[in-house]
């Protein structure tokens, strides 16, 4: 039922498009418009067979035709009828032509396309012609083939502006899709801070049950609870550890995956950023300077902690604000720094600030605080590219954050 409303749509297009033409040198010979539609049509949708639409296009035009010849003229139906016949077997010749030359085969191909359906273009006018007015000059062969030419050119034209325009948009879903992946990269790093600390813990837990099972040995009773507690923790750190391993090996393919441009990871944090202010309502601006456009390795990383910073300077800003994202580099290292003018950090805290699990942010519906665990797990990051992280109040207000990280360990 869908194919037939699309077969019926395309051929009452085609058909509405034929009703725009005019006669070349005062000849019979109608040229019209409604090719390029059909042209467009065998170019771009695939599922429709060029046969069978020429076919529908032709039955289409003619009835059309007849129907408006009978309405603004005063000839009969057969008239009409034998008048319009020959158009419709152009459009026949013309999808004949068109299947058997395979026109569709060739259509990322423009000088192959183009001559193709000139051609075919050209051919179906002349048997039109020829059904007319049973000759033709060469002066009309001329006419015909121009207008096959420029029609065909159109079309092509058109379907490039498509594709190219179809193109467009893949990227830019394949551009917002990555940029997601690098949030939820970010966002899993951060994860696995925590799994890993957990990990610490549970192990002092253990360790603490078995010593209490060794040191009360006359106790049956309680040495047995302690040793159930322990056994009870190891379990629990094998499901962490098989939960962490997932992660790192889910890392270690995305790690393997490729490299980025400096410039591309620009943009994605661009958008991410503006994506992060519209679902707060803050007009804030951020500018970003980047003086290179290295391509990186490891560049989840650095992803993830510009990423970090950026919504922390966000968060640290009023309503309005002004962020400031730059870049340069020197012989041995790549600097970058993350500028606000926000509320600042008061100097008798600043110490802490790279501490696990510090925070001044709290949700001022809940209360509840935050994790204070992404300043600590940028210093992480960092110190794992064997880099720094220095904090410094700007002169009027605000912080800026300088991150130095060797070359090396961001491009090879």
């Amino acid at each position: 039922m869908e194919k037939a409303k699309k077969y019926l749509l395309l051929m009452i297009t085609i058909a509405l498009f034929g009703e725009i033409y005019f006669y070349p040198l005062h000849s019979s010979l109608r040229i019209s418009a409604g090719i390029i539609a059909l042209n467009l049509i065998i170019l771009l949708v695939d599922d429709v067979s060029e046969f069978s639409i020429a076919i529908l296009a032709a039955v289409a035009v003619f009835l059309l035709r007849n129907s408006t010849g009978m309405y603004f003229s005063n000839l009969s139906l057969l008239d009409v009828a034998s008048y319009n016949l020959p158009s419709a077997v152009y459009y026949l010749v013309y999808g004949f032509l068109t299947f058997f030359l395979g026109v569709r085969k060739h259509r990322d191909q423009l000088l192959p396309t183009i001559v193709l359906m000139t051609s075919v273009d050209s051919l179906s006018n002349i048997t039109e012609a020829l059904i007319r007015d049973k000759l033709i000059n060469y002066q009309m062969l001329q006419v015909i083939v121009l207008v096959g030419l420029a029609r065909s050119i159109a079309a092509y034209f058109i379907y490039s502006l498509y594709k190219n325009q179809e193109l467009f948009i893949l990227n830019r879903e394949h551009q917002h899709r990555y940029g997601q992946l690098n949030v939820l990269i970010a966002d899993i790093q951060a994860e696995m801070f925590y799994l890993r600390k957990s990990m610490d813990d549970i192990e002092q837990v253990m360790s603490k049950s078995y010593k209490l099972y060794e040191k009360y040995k006359d106790h049956a009773d309680l040495q047995e609870d302690t040793l159930d507690i322990a056994r009870e923790v190891h379990e629990i750190k094998k499901d962490y550890h098989r939960v962490l391993g997932g992660f790192e090996s889910f890392l270690k393919n995305f790690e393997d995956g490729g490299t980025m441009t400096l410039k591309d990871m620009q943009n994605i944090i661009k958008e991410n950023t503006h994506r992060y202010l519209s679902t707060h309502q803050k007009d804030i601006t951020i500018q970003f300077y980047f003086d290179d456009d290295f391509r990186l390795i490891k560049y989840y990383n650095l992803f993830t902690v510009l990423n970090n910073l950026i919504i922390n300077a966000i968060d640290a800003s009023s309503d309005s604000g002004f962020i400031e994202v730059t870049e340069h580099s020197n012989h041995d290292h790549i600097l970058f720094a993350v500028k606000d003018h926000g509320e600042g950090i008061d100097e008798d805290i600043m110490p802490y600030i790279f501490n696990p699990g510090f925070t001044t942010k709290y949700d001022v519906h809940t209360g509840k605080s935050s994790t204070g665990i992404g300043l600590s797990h940028v210093k992480n990051i960092l110190e794992t590219l064997g880099g720094s992280i220095t904090v410094t109040p700007n002169t009027e207000k605000g912080v800026s954050f300088v991150l130095s990280i060797p070359k090396q360990s961001l491009i090879g």
